[in-house]
């Protein structure tokens, strides 16, 4: 629960950002600045594009949240009760391996979803879209759809698995650390929220662009005019999107990624271990 609320709150919050992010992914602009690109998406679609793809996002990752912590903490508990009960005792590879198994299961319940809230941002045929309609489309879609999921799990795991192992991991070895030098809890989770959120952008960005480029729907050029021009993306493998970007492109919107995932990471953690004493408190 605490999981859940805590992922589905984050996420939610920061839509515009995510909207932003994905936009600068899949198209063209003139002002590749954060600011540039949510100025320019507002003058032509409106304040309202910038929350494009909330309901997916809402119910996507607060079912991902709530299977990746709670899984993370269950494994934490058998693997420390193998190891005489001190999850203090666990090393690094062990907890890695504790947040990557809980980010697959979580992963493969996010991935329809989170294929549902791309198509919304940067494909013009979901254009105006209810969450209702948009899945709908999305499984009629010849070729794609919910056909397309199992093909898509590798490019989600290739962004989710480094993002959720570095997120949890670094979070919990910062905290360890800090807590080590008689600092009280206040001080040492922000400060450890903080350090794992940046870490977790960049480890996780290669394959969010890799997932944002390769469900794209339509390639749009803007420039200062207004004019526009869209043609269709067909579908292309991770492989050949990979090779194509390269390591520089793979890193494409790290700026604006790095503001929306540290906010994130930020917010979540904090509310993931509030909620945590609340539920842990005596009533």
């Amino acid at each position: 629960m605490s999981g859940g609320i805590a992922a589905c709150a984050s996420h939610s919050l920061s839509v515009p950002l995510d909207v932003i992010k994905t936009r600068l992914q899949c198209e063209k602009f003139d002002d590749a600045t954060v600011l540039g690109v949510g100025a320019a998406i507002v003058r032509r679609e409106g304040v309202g594009a910038l929350t494009a793809g909330w309901e997916s996002t809402f119910f996507g990752y607060g079912a991902q949240g709530a299977l990746k912590y709670g899984g993370f903490e269950f494994l934490k508990r058998c693997a420390s009760a193998s190891a005489g009960g001190d999850q203090s005792a666990l090393g690094l590879l062990a907890l890695v391996a504790c947040a990557a198994s809980a980010e697959v299961v979580g992963s493969a319940v996010l991935t329809p979803l989170e294929q549902i809230r791309i198509k919304t941002v940067s494909d013009s045929r979901y254009a105006g879209d209810s969450f209702a309609a948009a899945a709908r489309r999305f499984a009629s879609e010849p070729n794609g759809g919910l056909s397309s999921v199992a093909s898509n799990l590798p490019v989600v795991y290739a962004k989710m698995l480094p993002y959720t192992a570095v997120q949890l991991v670094s979070y919990d070895v910062f905290n360890r650390t800090l807590a080590s030098m008689s600092l009280d809890s206040a001080t040492t989770r922000p400060a450890a929220a903080l350090a794992a959120g940046v870490l977790a952008s960049l480890a996780s960005q290669p394959g969010d662009t890799l997932l944002s480029a390769t469900n794209a729907g339509r390639c749009v050029i803007v420039g200062d005019d207004e004019d526009t021009t869209a043609s269709p993306r067909p579908r292309r493998s991770p492989l050949d999107v990979a090779i194509e970007l390269g390591p520089v492109g793979l890193m494409t919107g790290w700026r604006a990624r790095i503001a929306h995932v540290t906010l994130i990471v930020f917010a979540q953690l904090l509310v993931y271990d509030a909620v945590k004493d609340v539920l842990a408190s005596p009533r």
